[in-house]
């Protein structure tokens, strides 16, 4: 790990926000910051891959549509909560989201005299053989150029689901249905020499971690570990989980990717 030039670090929206998704996890998210430009003043490349849009603009919006409530209405906020959540729709909240996401981001690494760009990708960037190529040479320019790329899922208009045809498309089985498999394509894409995917819980256990019996495994080998796991429920705030986590390696493209090292 310590000869890896360059380096794509994923985030996830229960990393990002507060456990009672009421914002951003200011906090964390400095420390990561302050890590991943550490490592790029030391001359690797950092790439980060970014959920947080959805779950940031839905609480911003929901401020807001509270704050244009009548004072009848006022009167019982957590009906008015509620109902927000069902009102304010993904792709709105992904739209109203990522122009904040990306400024905290770019305030935050300004800091450190790191220039950042965003890149929002959807899944047709992946299985289209022109625009896979347009994204991996400005992707390549911009690590040339010293810039932290910050890439997120264009959730305002991507579907939620692949369709058949994209399935099909996806020679190696990986499918791009949250932020951990779009890394793990990135990685890919790029020639990353390390993936760090950033978890709120300590590790791969071979059932949730919070079931009695449950072990923390320190490594993980698809051929001999994957009917050992059983999984959980996904986070309530994030759409991929341990099990996505696990699938992009046990759906690998190379012979390189036989073991997942847990740190």
């Amino acid at each position: 790990m310590k000869d890896a030039r360059r380096i794509i670090v994923k985030l996830g929206t229960a990393l990002i926000t507060r456990e009672n998704e009421d914002g951003l996890a200011i906090g964390r998210l400095a420390s990561t910051v302050e890590q991943v430009s550490q490592l790029q003043n030391e001359g690797r490349q950092m790439l980060l891959v970014t959920s947080g849009a959805v779950a940031f603009g839905r609480q911003v919006l929901r401020q807001e549509a509270m704050m244009g409530m009548t004072m009848r209405k006022s009167l019982s906020p957590k009906d008015i909560l509620n109902n927000s959540r069902l009102a304010i729709q993904r792709q709105a909240c992904a739209a109203y989201g990522q122009k904040g996401l990306m400024s905290f981001y770019e305030r935050m690494f300004q800091q450190y005299n790191i220039g950042v760009a965003q890149v929002l990708v959807t899944k047709s960037d992946f299985y289209n053989a022109d625009s896979r190529k347009n994204l991996q040479a400005t992707l390549d320019e911009l690590l040339n150029l010293n810039i932290i790329p910050i890439l997120n899922t264009n959730d305002a208009v991507a579907p939620l689901t692949d369709t058949d045809a994209e399935v099909t498309a996806a020679k190696d089985g990986i499918v791009i249905n949250d932020n951990d498999s779009l890394a793990a394509r990135l990685a890919v894409l790029i020639s990353a020499d390390l993936l760090l995917i950033m978890s709120d819980v300590n590790g791969l256990y071979t059932g949730p971690p919070e079931s009695e019996g449950s072990r923390l495994l320190h490594t993980f080998c698809p051929k001999q570990d994957s009917q050992m796991i059983a999984f959980g429920a996904r986070s309530k705030v994030g759409t991929g989980g341990m099990e996505s986590k696990v699938r992009i390696f046990i759906i690998k493209k190379t012979d390189d990717l036989n073991d997942f090292v847990l740190g």
